[in-house]
């Protein structure tokens, strides 16, 4: 009988060929309410209508200043009364796309003023309510968050 365990305890930890590996991204929990719906994982958002970076894992804008990226906790000031939430955002999976960023503000320039996007804060998909700040969310104690941030 020991035999026998030990075998399958070994069939589940020994390399095989046939073995298939799956890799799910996942961080709902992790974006934004003023993000857009519909997307599973977004590692950064470009924000066309300020020329600027998301990114999401650390919470921070990024934007160029003199030819180099910097990261900032809030939005610059001169975007302090820009509303996040109506303006359209494109999702990246990647690391570091503000690499190609000469690409990015020719190829979605033509979403600056674009306000139909939704946000996550505003869908009933029962899938956004893990995000602290979403209003059904039922550890967020009733607090409103800042929507300009």
């Amino acid at each position: 009988m020991k035999q026998i365990l030990l075998i399958f305890l070994l069939s589940l930890v020994w390399p095989s060929e046939n073995k298939s590996q799956i890799k799910v991204n996942v961080n709902i929990g992790s974006q934004p309410v003023w993000g857009p719906i519909g997307y599973d994982y977004a590692r950064y958002y470009y924000l066309p209508d300020l020329d600027m970076y998301y990114d999401v894992n650390r919470r921070e804008y990024v934007y160029n200043e003199n030819n180099q990226w910097l990261y900032i906790n809030h939005l610059p000031d001169r975007y302090r009364n820009y509303d996040l939430f109506k303006g359209y955002k494109v999702v990246f999976k990647e690391d570091r796309p503000f690499e190609n960023h000469a690409v990015h503000f020719v190829k979605y320039k033509k979403f600056k003023n674009n306000h139909q996007q939704e946000a996550i804060i505003y869908s009933k998909d029962k899938k956004y309510h893990q995000i602290k700040d979403h209003p059904s969310n039922k550890h967020n104690n009733g607090t409103k968050k800042n929507k300009k941030n």
